[in-house]
């Protein structure tokens, strides 16, 4: 990531549409390697068994009003949907509590 804190000061607002593209992909392409197995960002080291914890939450909630939002522009939907890992990650959680989302 090209560290948008440090570029901008933290100003989202100031941000070309073009830069939010490249740090929404980095942001994906990131979590998708952290999500390399199926489940979730943690797991029990006893068990083995997956723990969903704030961040999953926090993950899931930014991801599925990304994905169930109408957005102007698909561009940052399509680059959050390029990568798989990303909607299997929102669909395990989903099975996991039993919840049913659409995606548009």
């Amino acid at each position: 990531s090209s560290g948008i804190n440090a570029e901008y000061g933290g100003e989202w607002n100031d941000i070309s549409p073009e830069m939010m593209l490249i740090e929404t992909k980095a942001v994906a392409t990131a979590l998708s390697h952290r999500l390399s197995k199926p489940g979730t960002f943690f797991s029990d080291p006893a068990t083995n068994k997956d723990i969903i914890t704030e961040l999953d939450c926090l993950v899931y909630g930014h991801l599925n009003a990304i994905f169930m939002t109408k957005l102007p522009s698909y561009r940052m939907k399509r680059a959050l949907g390029l990568q798989p890992r990303l909607i299997e990650f929102c669909k395990y959680v989903e099975a996991k509590h039993d919840m049913r989302a659409q995606r548009s």
